[in-house]
C-alpha cells in the first residue's frame, strides 16, 4: 500500500474555485493529508472588508472553521517569504495552486513557484481559464510567462488544452473536467416555496402557471445576458405568460446599465427583472433554480461553467450557448440544449422547446444529473488529479 501523500494546497476558499475546492477537497483528505493555504485578500475591494476566515456555510460542511489554514497576501513580499518557509516546514509531496483570474496574483505566483522549483518541490497548477476572456494582449502574455516553473498544467477543457500547447509553453498539461454540484442541493424549498421567495426577491407575483426563464451568475459583457433580453421578445409571442430575471453581481461588468436601458427600449420592465446582488442564503439560492423552468446561459466567450453545472445539479433544464468541444460533448449527451453564441432567435427557439413541453424538458435535467453523478463524480476527479501529483514525483 502506497504512503499517503502529502499536498500543500493554495485556493481561495469563496465564490465559485472556492466551491469548486470545496467538493475536491471532500474526496482527496480521504486518499492524502492536506495542507490548506488561502488568500487573505483577492480583490482590491476586498481591502474595506478583508477575508480574515472561512464562512461559507457550503465550504464549511467540509473544511471545519477551527482546521489550521494558513492566510498569504498576493500583495505582500514578506507574505511569500512566510509561504516558502511554511512548505519548507511542512515538506509536501507536491504543492497544488488554484489559480483564479486575478493578474494582480501573478508576481506572487511566478516568484514562489520559482523557489519550489529551486528546492525541488513540484507544483501542480489548475487552471479554471488559461487565461483570463477579458485580459488584453498583454495581460495574456504575463499569464502565460507567470506559468513557466510549474511542473504540470491541469486545464478543465479540451480545448483549453490546446489553448496551452499552441501557447509555446513545454510543460505537461492534463485535462480533469469540473465535477458536480450536487452536494449543493440541500432540498430545502419546494417549486412552490421557491416560487413565493423569488416573487418576493424580484418584486413580481409568479403564479403556479407563469413560466419562468432565468439567468445565474456574474454578469458580465462576455456572459451575453444582452441576447437573452432581445430573444425575450420572441418567446413572449408564443408563451405571453412568461418571467424573466437574472440573478446576480452586476458590480464588474463594462456597463452594467445597459441590460436596464435594453429592457426599457423593449418594453420589458413588466417581463424581464434583474437582481444584481449576490444571492446570498440557501434558502433564496436554492429558489432561482427550483422556480424556473429553464436557466439560460447565453455565453459568447467561455466554454465551460460553474453556473451550469450548478443548474443541473438542481435538476433545471440548460440552455447554454455552444462554444467549444466540452459543450459540445454535453449535447451530444443529451445533457443540455444548445444556441448560437449572440443569436437571440436561437436562444428564442430553444427556450419555446423548453416551455413548449415541460415534462420532455424534466427528463432532459434528470437525465443531465444522471451524467453528472456518473461521469463528473469527484471521487474519479481526486484519482485523476492523484495520478497528476504522482506524475511529477517520478
Amino acid at each position: 500500500m502506497r504512503d499517503r501523500l502529502k499536498v500543500l494546497y493554495i485556493t481561495p476558499l469563496r465564490g465559485g474555485i472556492g466551491h469548486w475546492s470545496r467538493c475536491l477537497i471532500e474526496e482527496l483528505d480521504k486518499l492524502a493529508d492536506v495542507t490548506l493555504v488561502t488568500f487573505k485578500k483577492k480583490r482590491k475591494e476586498d481591502d474595506k472588508k478583508p477575508f480574515t476566515r472561512v464562512d461559507d456555510p457550503f465550504i464549511l460542511e467540509v473544511i471545519d472553521p477551527d482546521r489550521p489554514h494558513y492566510l498569504v497576501e498576493y500583495d505582500n513580499p514578506r507574505s511569500l517569504e512566510k509561504l516558502v518557509d511554511l512548505t519548507l516546514k511542512e515538506k509536501p509531496g507536491v504543492v497544488h495552486f488554484v489559480m483564479w483570474a486575478g493578474p494582480q496574483i501573478l508576481w506572487f505566483l511566478k516568484e514562489y513557484t520559482m523557489r519550489m522549483k529551486e528546492f525541488g518541490v513540484p507544483v501542480v497548477y489548475t487552471l479554471h481559464e488559461v487565461v483570463p476572456h477579458i485580459a488584453s494582449e498583454k495581460e495574456k502574455k504575463e499569464f502565460l510567462d507567470s506559468y513557466v516553473y510549474a511542473s504540470h498544467l491541469v486545464v478543465l477543457t479540451e480545448d483549453a488544452k490546446r489553448e496551452v500547447e499552441n501557447s509555446g509553453l513545454n510543460i505537461p498539461v492534463t485535462v480533469i473536467p469540473h465535477g458536480n454540484y450536487h452536494a449543493m442541493d440541500k432540498h430545502v424549498v419546494s417549486r412552490e416555496k421557491a416560487r413565493t421567495v423569488l416573487s418576493e426577491k424580484l418584486g413580481v407575483s409568479i403564479g403556479e402557471n407563469v413560466n419562468v426563464v432565468g439567468f445565474f451568475g456574474f454578469i458580465r459583457k462576455y456572459k451575453g445576458l444582452i441576447y437573452l433580453i432581445r430573444a425575450a421578445p420572441m418567446v413572449l409571442e408564443r408563451f405571453p405568460d412568461t418571467v424573466f430575471f437574472a440573478a446576480g453581481s452586476v458590480e464588474l461588468d463594462e456597463d452594467p446599465l445597459v441590460y436596464e436601458r435594453e429592457i426599457k427600449a423593449l418594453g420589458l420592465e413588466d417581463r424581464f427583472f434583474l437582481y444584481t446582488r449576490f444571492v446570498e442564503g440557501q434558502v433564496f439560492f436554492e429558489s432561482v433554480f427550483k422556480a424556473s423552468d429553464v436557466m439560460v446561459y447565453p455565453y459568447v466567450g467561455v466554454s465551460q461553467s460553474g453556473a451550469m453545472i450548478t443548474s443541473i445539479s438542481m435538476k433545471c433544464p440548460v440552455i447554454i450557448s455552444e462554444i467549444g468541444s466540452f459543450i459540445k460533448e454535453l449535447r451530444e449527451k443529451g445533457v443540455v440544449k444548445t444556441s448560437r453564441p449572440g443569436d437571440p432567435v436561437s436562444i428564442a427557439r430553444e427556450i419555446n422547446w423548453v416551455l413548449e413541453d415541460k415534462n420532455r424538458a424534466k427528463s432532459l435535467a434528470e437525465h443531465a444529473y444522471r451524467v453528472f453523478e456518473r461521469d463528473y463524480g469527484w471521487k474519479k476527479i481526486v484519482e485523476q488529479y492523484l495520478e497528476v501529483y504522482r506524475s511529477v514525483q517520478r
